[in-house]
């Protein structure tokens, strides 16, 4: 199973690659699959590659919902 993190483009250059931002963490990037992809713009990426774009509420969203979910682990590991 593959979980698709949305991660901020931080670099791009003039050959389709560079570099997003995972919470803190920067991965390089190839962006060749996706259209239009400009500095600022959310992605997911999937092996080294940006596979779809998507707005930034959404983004924040979902980061949102995946903090959740780790809490809510961290709460249930704590009980036991």
């Amino acid at each position: 199973m593959c979980l698709g993190i949305p991660a901020k483009v931080i670099e791009l250059d003039e050959s389709s690659q560079g570099k997003v931002d995972y919470l803190g963490t920067k991965v390089r990037t190839n962006f060749s699959l996706v259209e239009d992809i400009k500095v600022g713009d959310w992605v997911i990426v999937h092996a080294g590659f940006a596979i779809s774009k998507l707005d930034e509420e959404e983004a924040k969203e979902t980061l949102s919902l995946l903090r959740e979910m780790v809490s809510k682990q961290e709460e249930e590991n704590n009980k036991e």
